[in-house]
């Protein structure tokens, strides 16, 4: 897991001193049409329309989606090393999803990498009140053993969980630290507080050596 420790720093410390640049494009950004894709399985049981969200959360998730899409432009403008990873579409239309734990989930972003075997998938979390409680995110790749030194295989699904942590204001050496104890200690879930905002983060790296792991990012209650 160490391999991709290193990349998903990597990815969250681009452009993190360029945050004029970002300003910049956060005002000058056009959104783009972006054909809706269609999601993978169906695990609702009761569907809610997005329409249905409290007003306050859904301009919160929307922002969320507008930086997170702003920062993928910086990601793919990088003169150095180029990282290209989809945006979310806009506007959001999906569905709530309901859960087992009395909770809803909205799929913002399901999509497979582009170059290597694997997908991810970013969710917004709701309490029954249709309010925001956090995001998450998922990642299906390839086996650890078959990833190279640099991550490369992994590289979308970390930059996209580098790009939520980015949008949310986590402090990247914080992350760093609680994941590589997670890793030194072979723990199968690692939460910790982040420091600089209102989040406790979820690291869930069971099956990370066959390539499967995510970050579930839940506010404080």
């Amino acid at each position: 897991m160490k391999k991709a420790l290193f990349l998903l720093l990597a990815v969250m410390l681009v452009g993190c001193s360029g945050e004029g640049t970002e300003k910049k494009k956060e005002e000058d950004v056009k959104k783009e049409d972006v054909v809706k894709k269609e999601p993978a399985e169906e695990k609702k049981v009761v569907p809610v329309k997005y329409e249905e969200v409290d007003p306050e959360s859904k301009a919160a998730v929307e922002k969320f989606v507008e930086k997170y899409n702003v920062r993928v432009d910086i990601l793919k403008q990088d003169a150095e090393e180029p990282i290209v990873i989809d945006k979310i579409s806009e506007p959001i239309t999906s569905e709530l999803n309901k859960e087992e734990n009395n909770t809803f989930s909205q799929i913002l972003l399901e999509t497979d990498f582009k170059k290597y075997k694997g997908h991810y998938k970013v969710e917004a979390k709701y309490n029954n009140d249709k309010k925001i409680i956090g995001y998450g995110i998922s990642i299906e790749a390839m086996p650890e053993n078959e990833v190279n030194e640099d991550a490369d295989e992994w590289g979308e699904g970390l930059a996209s969980a580098g790009t939520i942590a980015y949008v949310l204001g986590l402090n990247v050496d914080k992350l760093g630290d609680e994941l590589g104890i997670a890793d030194d200690e072979n723990k199968a879930t690692h939460t910790y507080t982040d420091p600089n905002t209102n989040y406790n983060v979820t690291f869930l790296i069971a099956d990370s050596d066959l390539g499967k792991f995510g970050i579930n990012f839940d506010l404080i209650k």
